[in-house]
């Protein structure tokens, strides 16, 4: 992934380089907008939309259920801004949705949009969902006894202990994986343990897709920046009531789904053997460590375009000019 310089004088004069335009590929353009939480990715999508008069399709898999709001910075309707939203608040924690069934979906999806429109912005921080819906499902070996095997070993010795061992046998996975996620950990050790590989060699081999052209970017803020943004959400979450909102879904707290940032660091408190200040102090640390991860992702994606959100030109600006959409 590109570099931009870290002191602030080379970071203001940097912008993206003129690219060729539109002509002679699929002119149907998904334009994705991914990268760390708390980067602005929402608030450019709906402007971007709104210049684009299209739609947005999120592609944060937290944000598909109605119970989970707060704690997954899902936009407000006033912050949709008239735009529609596609994959928000569509299923609840008793139904969830799994990459591939949200892939198929998806597709249904653009491809009706496509029929009326030439533009559509895809935005969200969930990778995985985003690459299979751009370029289809990996097709990965299953392992149902190392399965088994990991299962028993997790029930047994507990998380921590299945992380240490996922680190040591496979570090390059371990990076690259949502690594605080049981169930991501169970799937890359299991694929390890049976073919001798890393999950991510099995993620590196994209696809042809004719269906539209997809363009990438990212928003770009020094470490610091990000993580003081971070901060800040976390203290506008519980201002807003997150406690109360992970209170009110504690009797689905065995959900693999409520394994997510913000919601599982409560539980000890409501056990009465954490306090909030504790609670606050870790939602804040596990976001930045999820943000590096996600930030770690796309390094996989040579055509990645970053913005500068330090430059005089907006975001929005930016990417308009991007193979000309700044003349739609």
């Amino acid at each position: 992934m590109r570099r931009v310089s870290r002191t602030c004088r080379q970071l203001c004069q940097y912008s993206l380089p003129d690219l060729p335009k539109l002509e002679g590929i699929n002119k149907k353009l998904l334009i994705v907008i991914q990268g760390p939480t708390a980067s602005g990715k929402t608030g450019l999508s709906v402007e971007l939309a709104k210049h684009l008069n299209t739609d947005v399709i999120s592609a944060d898999s937290r944000q598909f259920y109605k119970e989970m709001s707060i704690g997954t910075a899902k936009p407000s309707r006033d912050e949709m801004n008239g735009v529609a939203h596609h994959f928000i608040d569509f299923t609840s924690l008793e139904n969830p949705i799994n990459v591939s069934q949200y892939a198929e979906m998806c597709n249904h999806q653009i491809q009706a949009i496509f029929e009326t429109k030439n533009y559509l912005v895809m935005t969200g921080g969930s990778g995985q969902f985003i690459d299979a819906v751009i370029n289809g499902l990996d097709d990965i070996p299953v392992y149902p006894s190392i399965q088994n095997q990991l299962q028993s070993f997790l029930t047994l010795n507990g998380f921590e202990a299945l992380r240490a061992n996922f680190s040591s046998l496979d570090p390059m996975g371990f990076e690259r994986t949502d690594n605080l996620n049981p169930r991501r950990v169970l799937r890359a050790m299991e694929v390890f343990m049976g073919s001798g590989k890393s999950i991510v060699e099995f993620q590196k081999s994209p696809r042809t897709n004719d269906r539209f052209t997809a363009v990438r970017f990212s928003i770009e803020w020094q470490r610091e920046d990000l993580y003081s943004r971070i901060n800040q959400r976390v203290d506008d979450m519980i201002s807003m009531g997150l406690e109360q909102e992970v209170f009110s879904l504690l009797p689905q707290k065995d959900s693999a789904v409520f394994n997510t940032v913000g919601y599982k660091e409560w539980i000890p408190y409501f056990e009465g053997v954490a306090t909030k200040e504790e609670v606050i102090s870790r939602i804040k640390q596990y976001t930045r460590n999820y943000a590096k991860r996600q930030t770690t992702w796309l390094n996989k994606y040579p055509d990645l375009q970053l913005l500068n959100p330090y430059a005089s030109e907006s975001l929005c600006e930016q990417l308009l000019k991007y193979r000309g959409l700044d003349n739609v």
